[in-house]
């Protein structure tokens, strides 16, 4: 099963901690490079219709960790194709998990109305803290007056991931509390022949949990479809 490894994960960790203790004295970090502000990016008096996307591999669209084995449609593109209307800023990577992007999310400039967060196989996987990271993440996103979007955890193949049925239902409860939508890919249907190893979706499954996401943020702005 292919998680990140949770010794070489936690000693970065450390490493970013102290990182950001320092920038944060000094005035925080620059936004990144691909941080294009989506207002310029739309016609004066169009629908604010944009997302970022924080997650993992199954985000991502990708077997295993290796970014270069990314579906041919991962999911940030299947929502554009399906939402031609949406700005989306592609910000996952293979591996993250809620305490290893929350020090660099604090620092990151956001300028979507929408923000996705889909951590939690990688924090299931390895039994890490989950619940509380999730949340500071919610209300991270809030208090730059943005909208969060919280997925539930995809399916892994039978009997792999024993905590996953738990970390989805804290990631629903955790949503519910802080009023969020919850965008429920667990209900997504699927079977083992869905996937391109003990985790990861191929590329129909992929596509319908991208298709429950267009959903939630249909619920979240009509106006965009």
């Amino acid at each position: 099963m292919v998680f990140a490894d949770r010794g070489r994960v936690l000693a970065f960790l450390s490493v970013v901690a102290s990182i950001v203790g320092c920038s944060e004295g000094s005035g925080g970090g620059l936004p990144p490079a691909n941080a294009v502000p989506a207002a310029a990016l739309k016609p004066p008096g169009a629908a604010d219709c944009s997302v970022t996307l924080y997650g993992d591999s199954i985000l991502y669209g990708t077997y295993g960790t290796t970014p270069t084995n990314r579906l041919v449609d991962p999911p940030a593109a299947a929502i554009k194709r399906l939402r031609p209307a949406y700005t989306v800023v592609d910000r996952t990577s293979p591996g993250d998990f809620v305490n290893l992007r929350l020090p660099t999310f604090r620092r990151e400039a956001i300028e979507t109305r929408f923000v996705v967060i889909e951590h939690g196989m990688n924090d299931a996987g390895n039994r890490f803290d989950y619940a509380e990271p999730l949340r500071s993440m919610i209300r991270g996103v809030k208090a730059m007056g943005k909208t969060p979007i919280v997925t539930g955890l995809s399916r892994p193949r039978s009997g792999e991931v024993s905590t996953r049925d738990a970390y989805d239902a804290i990631a629903r409860s955790v949503a519910a509390e802080e009023r969020v939508i919850f965008a429920d890919w667990g209900a997504v249907p699927m079977t083992d022949a869905d996937l391109q190893d003990e985790l990861h979706p191929g590329q129909d499954y992929s596509h319908r949990l991208a298709e429950q996401l267009v959903s939630a943020l249909d619920r979240a702005a009509p106006e965009c479809r």
